[in-house]
């Protein structure tokens, strides 16, 4: 199954609370970052939600936990996923340059 399919059903099945926790603990987590630009805020945001969209569904499974855990799940990853954003942004001066060193790394460039 493709990334995009997976998104697109989790999508149709997540409900409005799961989609207010997760938005709420990304910009809360955002929030508390007083270092972090405007655009690093945003992409904090954006981290959060995305480890909360692509990630929530597979953990929860994975330790077989309750359908009824996966708003706190989703929650989690939202901050676990700006945390994320927040150390890549603070780890480098240019975090868009250290990207593309990763993504060349990656590719097996040099």
């Amino acid at each position: 199954m493709k990334l995009i399919d997976l998104i697109g059903q989790w999508l149709q099945h997540a409900s409005l609370t799961k989609w207010l926790m997760i938005l709420a603990f990304a910009v809360l987590g955002a929030l508390m970052q007083r270092d972090l630009t405007i655009w690093g805020r945003l992409l904090a945001v954006a981290a959060g939600l995305g480890a909360a969209v692509i990630f929530a569904e597979p953990i929860r499974q994975f330790l077989a936990l309750d359908p009824s855990w996966s708003d706190a799940v989703a929650a989690g990853l939202a901050l676990t996923g700006r945390n994320w954003a927040a150390f890549a942004l603070r780890a480098s001066r240019d975090p868009l340059a250290t990207v593309g060193e990763f993504l060349r790394v990656w590719r097996g460039r040099s």
